[in-house]
């Protein structure tokens, strides 16, 4: 005989989804590599089809499948400690994408007992770490890029709020590391 599923209401998997951020809280906070912002915002969305889980990087928030959690409330847990770990990554300066760092930092789920929905929850793709960041001027969110651009970017969400075209900048402290620029490149070649 099959159990019934259960279908979580709304303001149940908040609730979930905020103990659940706490619970894993202290795996992301005051590690040697950096420290999550701990005024995380979680919210859950109708709208999401087709992703279960979002980590929205410049407004420090995880944003989650209402339609999926309500019918997988078992697999609220993986997708918390996934969207922190993207959360982590990049208030600690790094590349938030599925790099060597992330799977090395979502190896520690594994010690959590919770499930994983190998269907949904499982990432095969493995991306380089990028090695130009640029920084908006005006409200500091940050853009790991895999190649050193050759045009102005602007920050779509300082665009959003104040209506002005705030450019980013490569990183100094990068560009310092970096042998040699895009530039340099091309003019080696020409």
């Amino acid at each position: 005989m099959r159990t019934p599923a259960i279908n979580f209401e709304k303001e149940d998997l908040e609730l979930l989804a905020e103990y659940f951020f706490e619970l894993f809280l202290p795996r992301f906070v005051g590690q040697d590599e950096g420290s999550i912002r701990t005024a995380t915002s979680i919210e859950f969305s109708r709208k999401m089809r087709n992703k279960v889980g979002l980590a929205v990087l410049f407004e420090n928030k995880i944003r989650l499948s209402l339609t999926y959690f309500q019918a997988n409330p078992q697999f609220l847990p993986y997708t918390i400690f996934h969207e922190m770990a993207h959360l982590w990554l990049y208030h600690s300066g790094f590349d938030p994408g599925h790099t060597k760092r992330f799977y090395k930092k979502m190896l520690e789920f594994e010690d959590t007992g919770y499930l994983i929905d190998p269907e949904v929850h499982v990432h095969t793709r493995l991306a380089a770490e990028g090695r130009y960041v640029y920084i908006c001027n005006n409200c500091e969110n940050r853009w790991h890029l895999k190649e050193e651009l050759d045009h102005n970017i602007y920050c779509a969400l300082c665009y959003k709020r104040e209506g002005v075209e705030y450019y980013a900048t490569l990183s100094s402290d990068l560009a310092r590391r970096t042998t040699k620029s895009r530039r340099e490149r091309q003019d080696e070649c020409a």
